[in-house]
């Protein structure tokens, strides 16, 4: 199993959804992304969106949010994973650690709700035996990186050599290119 964030997922299901590392746009994001979905299929391995990933999606202005829940619950091989009593025990454990330590943020320069996030993400995906998440999100690397979650970026994955389309139909413009920032 491996896991999704937000950034994966918006690439995975809007068209116009663009992804940035350094100021600069990561190429051919889009055709990587839907190259590892086709692959992890063939593979019949599950794909984990965490329920905070998929709040970040439909919170996005303009997404419908009845339009990605059918789209998701058209793969056989997607699973939305909740934050659960033992994702719960599980980030309760770590954020006691880094509180003893005497830094709760790790070191990372995010809001709180920004870091709530962040960490659920990597509690369910760790509860539910994912053995590698995908982001683009500095947050959520370093934090899974510290709990040996192994992280991909959407620019450590192949360039397809063809792209063909993906397995079900992604959404029409949602404006969820405005909500991808810059991943430094």
């Amino acid at each position: 199993m491996v896991a999704f964030d937000s950034t994966i997922l918006s690439i995975l299901l809007f068209p116009d959804a663009d992804l940035h590392q350094g100021g600069k746009a990561v190429e051919h994001a889009r055709e990587r992304v839907a190259a590892l979905v086709r692959e992890l299929e063939s593979a019949k391995e599950q794909i984990l969106i965490p329920a905070p990933t998929l709040c970040e999606v439909l919170v996005t202005e303009g997404v419908d949010a009845q339009d990605v829940l059918t789209t998701l619950r058209s793969s056989a091989f997607i699973r939305v994973g909740d934050f659960d009593e033992r994702a719960a025990i599980e980030l309760a454990a770590r954020l006691r650690a880094a509180i003893k330590a005497g830094d709760p943020r790790e070191g990372a320069r995010i809001t709180k709700t920004a870091m709530k996030f962040d960490r659920q993400i990597v509690a369910i995906s760790l509860v539910n035996g994912a053995r590698v998440l995908y982001s683009d999100d500095d947050g959520v690397e370093k934090f899974a990186a510290g709990c040996g979650l192994a992280v991909k970026r959407v620019a450590d994955l192949p360039v397809p050599a063809s792209q063909p389309d993906l397995p079900f139909e992604p959404q029409e413009s949602s404006g969820a290119d405005d909500r991808m920032r810059d991943q430094e």
